[in-house]
């Protein structure tokens, strides 16, 4: 199990790295291809979480009362992701804050209902406040640095 943990600390760790040269990318004038290249990338993550969800849905197949729920939840993060980047790229960091927040409750829901590893949840919060925080740095940096 311990394995497992690293190796998911590792690669969530890592999963922050190209959000940050977007950051990056915006503070150094490059702003529009930048702010559009962060926000698909985060589009696609919240996907990924959503996708947890249905791996679990698939894991309950005799607890149908469980199983629609996690799979109706599935999706959701992926649609919302996906609708975000219809906007200007201030909006749909705005949407996809409020995404992660959303997910994060999801998150925090489930795993009071199903058993995980104990190690999930504590990581899911540490990468959704990474996440969080270097969204609102790409936000702040389009509004106060590139007006």
């Amino acid at each position: 199990m311990q394995n497992s943990k690293q190796m998911a600390k590792i690669l969530g760790g890592a999963g922050l790295i190209p959000i940050f040269l977007a950051d990056v990318g915006v503070a150094y004038g490059y702003g529009a291809v930048a702010a559009s290249l962060g926000t698909i990338y985060v589009a696609i993550i919240l996907g990924f979480l959503g996708a947890i969800h249905w791996g679990l849905a698939l894991d309950r197949e005799q607890e149908p009362g469980l199983a629609i729920p996690l799979l109706l939840w599935s999706v959701i993060p992926a649609l919302w992701g996906f609708f975000s980047l219809w906007f200007t790229p201030a909006l749909a960091l705005i949407l996809l804050i409020v995404g992660f927040v959303i997910q994060w409750l999801a998150d925090w829901r489930l795993q009071r209902r199903i058993t995980l590893p104990a190690w999930f949840f504590p990581l899911r919060s540490a990468l959704s406040i990474g996440m969080i925080l270097l969204l609102l740095a790409m936000l702040a940096e389009i509004y106060f640095l590139h007006p």
